[in-house]
């Protein structure tokens, strides 16, 4: 047994999780333990995992939303291109069609309003939660220096051609409770003090 305890010692760690691996997919638990406990130990030093992980949390969320922003950002880019060439179209054509054609521009219309609508319920929510956890939305946009579509004013712009639109609150809700589930999967706030 002396030469299989120096052979287990001499893997590297890949080899051993591709052991291991194997070893479960044929039912050798007891491989798999002899893995383990033949496994070295190693002493760690971290620096405060609360605030560390509260920092990498944050970061990570900021870009994903950031990300899913730019999305509905660049859906209602092609929404309003597709307006556009929709609207261009429509000169060149006689007024047979008119009632079909003008659902359709309606259509485009209520999709963007959508998009604008869900932008700032996205926006809306970010704020909230960043507050909820004692920070600036506005702060955490410059530290990852992408700022939400709503910090930068573009949404004041399309405001003031079309009017007021009022942010999709269900949506809000979902994107806040999203956030909120999002910070909690890592370590709980409770341990980490």
């Amino acid at each position: 047994m002396k030469t299989m305890e120096r052979l287990y010692e001499r893997l590297t760690p890949t080899e051993r999780f591709q052991i291991a691996v194997a070893a479960f997919g044929r039912g050798d638990v007891a491989e798999v333990d002899r893995l383990n406990d033949s496994t070295a130990w190693r002493t760690v030093k971290i620096q405060e995992p609360g605030y560390f992980d509260r920092l990498q949390r944050i970061t990570w969320m900021a870009l994903y939303f950031s990300v899913h922003a730019r999305s509905l950002q660049g859906a209602s880019m092609a929404l309003v291109a597709g307006l556009v060439v929709f609207t261009l179209r429509a000169k060149d054509r006689d007024d047979g069609g008119a009632v079909e054609e003008d659902a359709k521009f309606e259509e485009l219309c209520e999709r963007c309003v959508e998009r604008v609508s869900r932008l700032k319920a996205l926006h809306a929510a970010w704020e909230t939660f960043c507050a909820g956890v004692g920070i600036a939305a506005s702060d955490v946009d410059k530290m990852i220096g992408l700022p939400f579509l709503g910090s930068v004013g573009a949404l004041d712009l399309v405001e003031k051609i079309v009017g007021e639109i009022a942010p999709d609150e269900e949506y809000r809700q979902q994107c806040l409770d999203h956030m909120k589930d999002f910070w909690n999967t890592k370590i709980p706030d409770s341990y980490l003090g």
